[in-house]
């Protein structure tokens, strides 16, 4: 897996990509769009450009920012799942107030409970 990450932020995204089969890409990001930590399956091939990329999670980073002005009613959102023909994209809000983009290749949902699992563990027991 090629890499360019740090401390906890590392172990976070080197379990994702070892224990989630059909993970692809995994990368955190701050609340403008800066890519902080990535992490990239070894054969991957992006379907996107940096730039583009980096567009898409501005985008997703405002739909975050819009479903927060809800949070005192209905909580905080764990995650969300973007499906697209190609790949699944899970975003998930860490309590570093970063964001997690994860991206999955096939048709299952069963891995947003084992990367919620990886998170909380990582998020407990190393803080992030």
């Amino acid at each position: 897996m090629s890499q360019s990450v740090s401390g906890h932020e590392e172990k976070l995204l080197n379990m994702i990509l070892g224990e989630i089969p059909s993970s692809r890409v995994a990368m955190i990001c701050d609340h403008d769009g800066n890519i902080l930590w990535n992490s990239i399956r070894d054969n991957t091939t992006s379907y996107l450009t940096m730039d583009e990329t980096k567009e898409s999670l501005k985008r997703s980073i405002e739909t975050w920012k819009e479903r927060n002005k809800f949070s005192a009613k209905i909580g905080n959102g764990k995650y969300a799942i973007v499906a697209y023909d190609k790949i699944k994209r899970i975003t998930i809000p860490l309590p570093n107030d970063h964001l997690l983009f994860v991206s999955l290749e096939g048709e299952e949902f069963g891995n947003v409970k084992n990367i919620m699992t990886i998170v909380d563990w990582v998020s407990s027991n190393m803080g992030l």
